[in-house]
């Protein structure tokens, strides 16, 4: 993989418009062929493209990190980010982001991502035990 600061700028524009709940701009954004679209809380796991569609309008804000970044090789690019996550409520989560391209009709769209929120170890293993039993 090569940097690409194409990947970089689909990843801010996804950004840009995802923060501004600009659900018409889901097919331009979005891959025809999404895989799994993975968020920070237990259950955000999307894999159909409408309720992802349904969720895109939802008002989050996202703001980029101090160094996003893209790569690509051939029709696929990977963006890499630290974003900032502003809830409906104005909480600010800070996150780790990895988000997959593919080149469709001539720009880079969605395909997949993975969001995370980091967080040590020993507080994760503590927060399963009292979730899981």
């Amino acid at each position: 993989m090569q940097p690409s600061a194409d990947v970089r700028d689909a990843l801010l524009n996804f950004y840009a418009k995802r923060s501004a709940g600009d659900a018409a701009s889901f097919d331009e954004l979005v891959s025809t062929e999404p895989t799994a679209f993975i968020g920070t809380a237990p259950g955000e796991w999307f894999v159909d493209r409408e309720r992802l569609r349904r969720g895109f309008a939802w008002a989050v804000r996202l703001k980029a990190g101090p160094n996003p970044q893209g790569w690509s090789e051939g029709s696929v690019g990977i963006g890499a980010d630290e974003p900032a996550m502003t809830l409906p409520d104005g909480t600010v989560i800070r996150t780790r982001l990895t988000m997959f391209f593919r080149r469709e009709d001539g720009a880079w769209k969605v395909f997949g991502y993975h969001f995370s929120a980091g967080v040590p170890d020993e507080e994760v293993e503590e927060l399963q035990r009292r979730w899981l039993g």
